[in-house]
C-alpha cells in the first residue's frame, strides 16, 4: 500500500494539533474553537487525489438512473457511475494515493461556457474536530455536504471558494479573481456527526449532522471525522461556474474503506 505519505502526514498532524493539551484545558469547549479555527481544524490525515472522470451519475441521489443528474467531477474509485453502491467500491482501483480507500468522492463540474474546468489536484481530509473521541465512518455510509439547489450563497464554513493554498482565506460563496496566477480552491466540508443507525436517509442528509463547539448534537451522538474536500482548479474566470449554479456548492462520498485500515487511520487521531 502507498500508506507512506499518509502516515507521515497523520504523525506530523496529530503532533502539531495535540501540543499544549488542546483538548486537556480547563475550557475544553473554547480550546476546540480554537483547533477548528485553524485548518484543517484538528488532528488528520489526508488523501492525495487525481480527476478519475466526469459524467451525469448521481449514484445517491439517481441510483440506477444514468445521465438523469448534472454533470459531476469524480474522484477516487475510478469505476464510480449510476449503479455503485458502497459495497461494490471494495477493492476497487483509486485515483486516490492510498490503496486501502476505494471510496467515490464527487462535486458538480466546473464550467467556462461549455468547457469543463478540470481540477489539477485534490486534498481528502479526515479531521478529528470534536473533543469525544471519533469512531471510523461505518462500512456503507453515504452522505451529502451542501445543497445542490441553493439560489443564495451557502455559509462559507461549509463550501466556498479561495485563492492560494489550502485552507488560506479570504473566503467568498462565488469565484473570487485570484491575482498573480494563484490556483482557485473550492473547499467542501462535510458534517462530522452520525445518529448511529441509517447509512443513508431521504434527504441524503437527516442522518447526519454537524457538531458545534466540539460536541455533537444529542440527535446525532457518535463522533467521525470531519472530511474535507479541497479541490484546486487553474487559474480561472469570474464567469465560470459549477454544473448545479452559482450557489449550487456540494459534494458527495460514499464510503469504499477497507475498514480494519480505516480504523487504524481513526484510531491515530484520538
Amino acid at each position: 500500500m502507498r500508506a507512506r505519505r499518509v502516515t507521515t502526514l497523520l504523525v506530523a498532524s496529530a503532533a502539531l494539533l495535540a501540543c499544549a493539551a488542546i483538548f486537556d484545558e480547563p475550557d475544553g469547549e473554547s480550546g476546540v474553537a480554537r483547533a477548528v479555527a485553524a485548518f484543517p481544524g484538528g488532528p488528520n490525515f489526508v488523501l492525495e487525489c487525481r480527476f478519475s472522470h466526469r459524467n451525469n451519475d448521481d449514484p445517491i441521489v439517481y441510483p440506477g438512473r444514468p445521465g438523469l443528474s448534472h454533470n459531476h467531477t469524480f474522484l477516487g474509485n475510478v469505476a464510480t457511475d449510476a449503479a455503485t453502491t458502497p459495497f461494490s467500491l471494495l477493492g476497487g482501483k483509486s485515483s486516490c494515493d492510498f490503496d486501502a480507500d476505494s471510496s467515490a468522492y464527487w462535486a458538480p463540474t466546473l464550467y467556462l461556457g461549455r468547457r469543463a474546468i478540470l481540477p489539477l489536484e485534490v486534498f481528502v481530509y479526515y479531521v478529528r474536530r470534536t473533543s469525544a473521541p471519533v469512531k471510523p465512518f461505518p462500512a456503507g455510509l453515504t452522505m451529502i455536504a451542501g445543497n445542490a439547489m441553493a439560489m443564495r450563497p451557502e455559509a462559507l464554513k461549509l463550501a466556498a471558494w479561495s485563492c492560494g493554498e489550502p485552507g488560506v482565506g479570504p473566503f467568498s460563496a462565488t469565484i473570487p479573481a485570484c491575482a498573480g496566477k494563484r490556483i482557485l480552491q473550492l473547499r467542501i466540508t462535510f458534517p462530522n456527526c452520525w445518529d448511529g443507525a441509517r447509512l443513508d436517509s431521504s434527504d441524503h442528509k437527516r442522518h447526519m449532522a454537524y457538531s458545534s463547539g466540539g460536541t455533537c448534537p444529542a440527535s446525532h451522538p457518535v463522533a467521525l471525522p470531519t472530511l474535507v474536500l479541497v479541490l484546486l482548479y487553474p487559474e480561472t474566470p469570474l464567469s465560470a461556474q459549477v454544473a448545479s449554479g452559482r450557489f449550487g456548492l456540494h459534494a458527495d462520498f460514499m464510503n469504499g474503506w477497507d475498514q480494519v485500515m480505516l480504523a487504524s487511520l481513526v484510531a491515530g487521531l484520538n
